[in-house]
């Protein structure tokens, strides 16, 4: 059974993807220090989601002189 779950544990972590971890966490971590005691009222707009971030990096590689 031990096995089972550190097989399952395994496959799960190897289906995560770095960049979308560490672009996620950066956007949690400016999320969460916006809403912390004694910061201005005035909130910026939350940033685009991994998913669209994607999208323009791509664009814009494209879109690039060679």
């Amino acid at each position: 059974m031990l096995r089972l779950a550190l097989l399952t544990l395994a496959l799960l972590a190897g289906c995560a993807s770095p960049d979308r971890n560490f672009y996620e966490g950066i956007r949690q971590e400016n999320a969460r220090r916006q809403h912390e005691p004694g910061r201005d009222i005035s909130r910026d707009a939350p940033p685009p989601g991994y998913d669209a971030y994607e999208k323009e990096r791509q664009r814009l590689k494209e879109e690039s002189p060679k």
